[in-house]
């Protein structure tokens, strides 16, 4: 049986309906109602890296903090995996919060949708007496019977069609709003010069207190300024992106320039700014290769500042399972 059909199988066993990756994406799921809670099985991608998860959403209230516990001693839980007891790295991937149950694993090649539905099984068989369960009526008003539940932004929920469209109303307002404010670019820059010195400056301490040059921190100072930026520009435009790009190659820049001021200190005892300048710049003409893998992950850090520099998201997704 091929994988599409596996999770097809799951979904008409649970009175769901699957949603298949699309193109090359690496997210697929199945979504239903069960016994009262809404679960979901799939997989997706999280801090870079392809996960098998199972999620599992409740009403808020009851003694849901005695799940964790509950879930790592549970004999059909650790059946589901295969273990004899639960593993302290997978622990860590397992969250829960009032209204919500996450778990996931890494997968290498394919994931084992079977085991994902054992496992979705043995949650919610640990959540009667410890939560309630959704009555059919509608999360937000509490009042309107919900015959099933929608996808809001692709996480299950009860909610009736005039909540749906008054929470897009007032995302259209927030959007409006967010249009209209105007840009500061002055204060912008002036946070984000800051950030870049700070980000160079701890750049060439590291390098100082290690001895070796970490280019891959070039990517932190990508971060770190693309927060500056946006937070004090008060809003995402293209130059604001545009002056993220240059400062966190400006953060980088300056990084190596008091990196080899410090090594001109160590030998000559002065520290010189100007004359480091000098010599870096002279390092950049005669030898540019030696710097090709710092200005490689200075890519990476201007990438990573304008994915953190994108506009705010305002609409939500509604899809009906």
């Amino acid at each position: 049986m091929g994988q599409a059909a596996r999770w097809e199988k799951i979904a008409r066993e649970w009175n769901g309906k699957y949603y298949p990756a699309r193109g090359l994406g690496m997210e697929q799921k199945v979504v239903a109602g069960r016994d009262g809670y809404l679960a979901a099985i799939g997989t997706t991608v999280r801090d870079g890296t392809g996960v098998a998860y199972v999620a599992i959403r409740f009403p808020r209230g009851g003694t849901w903090q005695s799940l964790p516990d509950a879930i790592t001693r549970d004999p059909a839980v650790l059946r589901a995996l295969g273990k004899k007891n639960f593993p302290r790295g997978l622990r860590k991937r397992l969250k829960v919060e009032e209204g919500l149950l996450w778990f996931d694993r890494p997968y290498l090649l394919r994931p084992n949708p079977e085991q994902l539905a054992s496992l979705a099984t043995a949650f919610l068989a640990l959540l009667p007496g410890r939560v309630g369960r959704f009555d059919g009526r509608c999360e937000v008003c509490g009042s309107v019977p919900v015959a099933e539940p929608v996808l809001l932004n692709r996480g299950p929920s009860y909610l009736c069609a005039g909540c749906v469209q008054a929470g897009q109303q007032e995302e259209v307002r927030a959007e409006r709003a967010y249009t209209s404010q105007a840009a500061n670019p002055t204060r912008g820059l002036l946070a984000g010069a800051g950030a870049a010195l700070v980000g160079g400056l701890a750049w060439a301490v590291l390098a100082v207190l290690t001895g070796r040059i970490y280019s891959a921190v070039a990517i932190g100072i990508g971060a770190l300024v693309a927060y500056a930026v946006k937070g004090a520009m008060g809003k995402v435009n293209l130059p604001g992106q545009v002056l993220t790009a240059l400062l966190t190659l400006a953060g980088v820049f300056v990084g190596q320039v008091f990196y080899v001021a410090h090594l001109i200190q160590s030998r000559t005892g002065f520290y010189d700014l100007p004359v480091a300048l000098q010599v870096y710049l002279q390092v950049l003409q005669v030898k540019p290769i030696t710097e090709l893998a710092t200005f490689i992950f200075a890519l990476l850090g201007v990438a990573l500042s304008f994915s953190g520099m994108r506009r705010p998201r305002f609409r939500s997704t509604v899809e009906r399972v």
